[in-house]
């Protein structure tokens, strides 16, 4: 009888193994329909099959199929404007041991970041992010290296436009290009298109009209030769750059062509920047008043719905998890005496977390609610020094990330930039920065929220902030900081 339940248990964990491995290939499939879905630029399907493809994974527990669903996912939400929802997303790859262990998915997360902070023209946060894909691109080999590279040269090289640096966008053009010649024109045709795209937008920025021109052709050839899908930027360069040789009827028709495969390709943010693109073309040329107040009707309408649609799309993705949900719970799985055992093993193990988190928590609940009644106080004191609105005003530049905080920090707080720089005259600004939020006392789970980064990111920047200045490790950070200019403790928001 021993022997024969032993055997039990053995097939019985044969057979699950059986239908994990089952379940890693279907999740290995759909990864490769979102991959199909996403080269013809249809963005919803790909974000459901990515969508299915996590759910299968968590449910299987495959990490790497954890790691790489979520990296879909991302792409997706990123592609489609919801780059706040992506970062969110990129956070939960970093928790799988694959991401820790995969030079490439580490890469792709950076790229991923990067993308989506230059989409909130966050430049700096960008910079910093395609700058440290770069030194994990080294590490690369082969084509995974070489796609790499041609994908951070792009970015950057948008990323330096935005910024007008036209320099650096020229440097990092031509290292796509030069990049490229690895690949036969057949195999990279699309890369190569945008190539050109790019170096014929900085020639019409540069006002060498006839490179300009050349660039723009090679694009416009690749295109009809290689049947390239999904090309909306080119028509949008051609436009401008017959509006700055003057010949507006011909800019026009160009600008009215990208707007219509804006529109085929369902670009939103796309179309709405076509709408107002035509609107100043038409006003400001004086061709046609009634078309320029058409299109700025239209990118009215657009800008103001941008948000709605956004919720569209998610709300279309939520309503597919909850299908999945459904489809899964529909499935009725034979039970094990084991698998009976282990459910009610880890009930009482969640019983007893679940006691032990309550009581946890209402120490915690309680230990707050005193805190809060003394930040209360002193804030009420610190806004009677400086003015409630200048104190509510510096709070929410912090808040939304905006560069003028730390203008309007120094002015207030002269007295704790000076004591910073006699301490080390070569600090950043963004340094800086970073210091004034830890004197204002906001958490590090506030700063990572406010700056767009990791828990993890804004402790490693505390702990160099620590070597730099000597803080002692018991010494606590925004208290050190606070004493710098002499300023007594001032919690303005609870450290959690």
């Amino acid at each position: 009888m021993k022997k024969q339940f032993i055997l039990f248990i053995l097939c019985l964990f044969t057979l699950r193994s059986i239908a994990g491995d089952g379940k890693k290939r279907e999740v290995d499939s759909l990864l490769t329909k979102a991959m199909e879905f996403g080269s013809h630029g249809k963005l919803l399907p790909y974000i459901e099959n990515s969508i299915k493809a996590l759910n299968l994974a968590n449910a299987a527990g495959y990490d790497e199929g954890k790691a790489k669903s979520s990296s879909y996912v991302a792409e997706g939400l990123v592609a489609a404007g919801l780059f706040k929802e992506g970062l969110k997303q990129l956070n939960g790859i970093e928790s799988t041991d694959y991401y820790k262990n995969d030079i490439f998915t580490q890469s792709e997360v950076l790229r991923l970041r990067g993308r989506a902070y230059s989409e909130l023209k966050l430049n700096q946060q960008a910079l910093r992010a395609f700058r440290l894909q770069q030194e994990l691109i080294k590490k690369l080999t082969g084509e995974k290296r070489i796609k790499s590279y041609q994908f951070n040269y792009e970015f950057l090289s948008v990323l330096f436009l935005r910024m007008g640096q036209l320099d650096s966008m020229q440097k990092y053009t031509e290292l796509q290009l030069k990049n490229l010649k690895v690949f036969q024109e057949k195999d990279a045709a699309m890369r190569y298109q945008i190539v050109y795209e790019n170096l014929g937008r900085l020639y019409v920025e540069r006002g060498d009209f006839e490179k300009a021109q050349q660039y723009l052709d090679k694009s416009l050839e690749l295109m009809k030769k290689y049947k390239i899908p999904v090309v909306m930027n080119t028509y949008g360069i051609l436009g401008l750059l017959e509006k700055k040789r003057g010949n507006f009827k011909k800019a026009a028709a160009f600008y009215e062509e990208s707007l219509a495969r804006k529109r085929a390709a369902g670009s939103r943010i796309g179309m709405k920047n076509s709408y107002k693109e035509l609107a100043d073309f038409y006003r400001t040329t004086g061709l046609d008043k009634s078309k320029a107040e058409k299109y700025e009707m239209a990118f009215s309408r657009l800008n103001d719905s941008l948000e709605n649609e956004n919720r569209q799309v998610i709300d279309q993705v939520l309503s597919q998890i909850l299908k999945l949900k459904d489809e899964e719970s529909d499935i009725k799985v034979s039970r094990s005496v084991t698998m009976t055992i282990a459910a009610l093993v880890l009930l009482l193990i969640a019983i007893v977390f679940f006691v032990w988190r309550y009581n946890r928590s209402r120490k915690i609940l309680d230990e707050r609610e005193e805190a809060l009644l003394h930040t209360e106080t002193i804030n009420k004191e610190l806004t009677e020094q400086i003015g409630e609105s200048k104190f509510t005003n510096l709070i929410e530049l912090a808040k939304s990330n905006n560069p003028e905080f730390l203008i309007l920090f120094t002015e207030l707080y002269p007295e704790f930039i000076q004591g910073l720089k006699s301490l080390d005259p070569n600090l950043r600004s963004t340094e800086l920065e970073f210091c004034a939020m830890a004197f204002l006392n906001f958490s590090t789970k506030n700063i990572a929220e406010y700056t767009f980064v990791t828990i993890r990111a804004v402790q490693v920047r505390k702990n160099r902030l620590r070597k730099k200045f000597d803080i002692p490790s018991d010494a606590d950070f925004n208290s050190w900081m606070r004493e710098v200019a002499g300023t007594p403790t001032m919690p303005l928001q609870s450290e959690t």
